[in-house]
């Protein structure tokens, strides 16, 4: 029996003692949570969580070992369902770990759960514990029984050996007093281990409660980009975590001379926005210039309160903790309080985990404001040069406009001026009487030869007149048609095959048979006259044969039409600029330059597709119309 009770009691101990190091390895982990939040880089995760994970083990095994030597079946039942408990959370924790520095959002919000787990076994550990307290006293109480019968069985069966009674009876006396020795301290064991269980129990509420809080701060900072929204966010779930009878937000002006505070709420009430002489004394400057956290706590706290004229109580303890991003000072944070015990390690390590969370926050707010006044910048110097653009596009137009018109008019002024010189001379002549018939017939072929180039000129005048009214597209003109392009393109073919067949230049079509596209054909079929009409006068110069081929395909939302030539091409530093107006190569030829860019424009403008002009791969020219289905 003896054995048995020792055994329990050993058993019981061991128990309470594997309680405690559950506890320990969940607040391991707890703390390794608070400090990550806090944005300590220097804490080595992986190591920790390597320690915690080997923690785990260790009580698995030991629990496994309770389990095959002091448990009943009862409890094997539940210890077994302990050990896999414990497995789920080494594996949570492995992976919790993982994710702290990816989203610790995510992690923040995985703690319930994860705390289940932990109070599940931590509730089933000591109703074990507190049975196996009481089966030992249950024990403890049947020995001291079964002793008693024993001395009654005794006294009866051997009155005459009274010397061999009376030393049994001191020894079994000695062995009670032993069990309930050995009682009181099980009891006593059991009842401490019980109150650290519920202390550290407590302090992990309080550890998750905190954590939620610092998690519910970071998310309410980083949802605004407010600058103003940030400031009162962040004393908002400040004062929810840490003791705060004043709260300012400060940075140094530009030049360094002031102490600008944004905001600064004394007693509750939120003061107008100050500045203060930044003197190299003050706590706050400090903070500022060197980037680091200052702490006064006293006397030293009374003294700068009493100079500082926004503060007109006793304040004990002050904290200024700067706002640093990317190795960048924002500004700082200050916190200052009546009890000089209210910045107790605990609450400076809040302090730095909502401070991080406030840094990036006003860096993002900053940033914001920054871009929307770079992109209002941007935008006005973007209608600037759109402005600059057109007024240059405008002046090329009407120099084209001025030197195309201004050739075929001097001619004109020239044979009129000469008409009316001869018409003088003529004059003269009947009036003198020197008219002769010679001289008549003379005059009248020299004036039907000027009449003949002032007609020929102003002709060429109203056609250049009708080409540059071709440059706007009418935007009313021809309606959205279904139209069949194998018929279209065919007829393009047939149109220009007399002018092809005085050369060995070949134009053909590849267009599959019921190509259908909505669009407008007049325009289309202007665009692509002007395309092959450019095509035949300038891609086969020096040469007397070529193909040209005219094809299309179905693209994703419309047609690509393709115009493709195997002649001498287009220098690259030309390529860019074929669909300027008034741009050609062949002006000593009478050519304008327009018949590319009024296509351009059909193409772009009336036919919302889009026209690209590039060198072929094995020579040549290749002009690709991308046409999208038209509604209306």
């Amino acid at each position: 029996m003896d054995q048995i009770v020792d055994r329990n009691l050993v058993g019981s101990v061991k128990l309470s003692d594997i309680n405690t190091r559950v506890q320990r390895a969940n607040a391991h982990f707890n703390r390794l949570l608070a400090v990550k939040s806090a944005g300590r880089q220097t804490v080595d995760v992986d190591q920790e969580i390597s320690e915690i994970s080997s923690q785990i083990d260790n009580l698995i095994q030991d629990l496994s070992a309770y389990r095959d030597t002091y448990a009943t079946s009862d409890q094997r039942r539940r210890l077994d369902d302990i050990i896999h408990s414990l497995a789920d959370y080494k594996s949570a924790v492995a992976w919790v770990g993982s994710m702290l520095g990816i989203d610790f959002a995510s992690t923040v919000s995985f703690i319930e759960p994860f705390g289940a787990v932990f109070d599940r076994v931590q509730s089933e550990l000591t109703s074990i514990v507190e049975e196996t307290g009481r089966d030992a006293q249950l024990r403890a109480a049947e020995a001291t029984r079964q002793a008693q019968y024993t001395v009654q069985t005794f006294l009866y069966s051997a009155v005459a050996v009274m010397l061999g009674i009376a030393l049994l009876a001191w020894l079994i006396g000695r062995y009670q007093q032993r069990l309930r020795i050995s009682s009181e301290m099980l009891r006593q064991q059991v009842e401490m281990r019980t109150a650290e269980l519920r202390q550290a129990n407590s302090d992990l509420v309080a550890s998750a409660e905190t954590l939620r809080q610092l998690g519910d701060a970071g998310l309410a900072l980083t949802a605004t980009l407010d600058l103003a929204e940030v400031h009162v966010a962040l004393h908002n779930h400040l004062s929810g975590l840490v003791p705060l009878d004043a709260f300012g937000i400060a940075h140094l002006s530009v030049d360094g001379h002031q102490l600008v505070f944004d905001q600064f709420v004394a007693n509750g009430q939120a003061l107008p926005a100050f500045t203060r002489k930044a003197e190299a004394a003050e706590p706050a400057v400090q903070a500022l210039r060197q980037g680091v956290e200052l702490v006064i706590v006293g006397d030293s706290a009374t003294r700068w309160a009493a100079s500082v004229a926004a503060l007109d109580w006793d304040i004990q303890a002050a904290v200024w903790w700067p706002l640093v991003v990317s190795g960048r000072v924002l500004g700082l944070i200050t916190v200052q309080s009546r009890d000089i015990g209210a910045y107790n390690p605990q609450a400076l390590e809040i302090l730095r985990s909502a401070c991080a969370y406030a840094a990036i926050a006003i860096a993002n707010a900053r940033s914001y404001y920054e871009l929307e006044a770079t992109l209002v910048e941007l935008r006005t110097t973007q209608g600037q040069l759109v402005q600059q653009e057109k007024m240059a596009s405008l002046g090329r137009l009407v120099a084209g406009v001025a030197h195309e018109i201004n050739t075929p008019l001097g001619v004109v002024l020239t044979a009129a001026g000469s008409l009316h010189g001869g018409v003088v001379d003529l004059r003269d002549a009947i009036a003198q009487g020197r008219l002769t018939r010679a001289a008549l017939e003379a005059g009248i072929g020299e004036w039907a030869d000027l009449a003949t180039v002032v007609e020929r000129n102003a002709l060429r005048t109203a056609a250049l007149v009708k080409s540059f009214s071709a440059v706007a597209v009418d935007e009313s003109g021809g309606r959205v048609l279904e139209t069949d392009l194998s018929i279209l393109l065919d007829d393009l073919v047939t149109l220009f095959r007399p002018a092809l067949d005085r050369s060995a230049i070949r134009l053909v079509a590849a267009v599959p048979d019921g190509l259908v596209l909505r669009t407008v054909p007049e325009s289309l079929t202007d665009a692509l006259t002007r395309i092959l009409s450019n095509t035949i006068d300038h891609a086969f110069i020096g040469r007397s044969d070529g193909r040209v081929v005219l094809s299309a395909v179905t693209a994703l939302d419309g047609v690509v039409i393709t115009v493709s030539d195997d002649g001498v091409g287009i220098p690259d530093d030309l390529i860019g600029k074929v669909c300027d107006p008034f741009f050609t190569t062949g002006r000593a030829s009478g050519h304008p330059g327009l018949g590319l860019h009024v296509a351009y424009n059909q193409v772009t403008q009336r036919l919302r597709g889009n026209l690209e002009i590039r060198s072929g791969t094995l020579g040549g020219t290749i002009v690709a119309l991308r046409l999208p289905m038209l509604r209306s």
